[in-house]
């Protein structure tokens, strides 16, 4: 079997994002977290996704 050299890193790439969470948040309180993470899913490419699945969980609340 040949090694294949890599190209990219996808476990390196992830603790890269892990660090720089981690100085951004390290400092904040248990709701300024909450916020933060709020803040970056809403500006994500999944954002709209989500809102689908949130309305669609809300529809199934209301059914009952």
């Amino acid at each position: 079997m040949r090694k294949k050299n890599k190209t990219f890193d996808c476990v390196e790439m992830k603790r890269q994002i892990q660090e720089q969470i981690y100085k951004e948040t390290k400092d904040m309180t248990h709701e300024e977290l909450l916020e933060y993470f709020r803040k970056r899913i809403a500006n994500s490419r999944f954002a709209s996704f989500l809102q689908q699945s949130e309305n669609l969980q809300q529809i199934k609340s209301f059914r009952r």
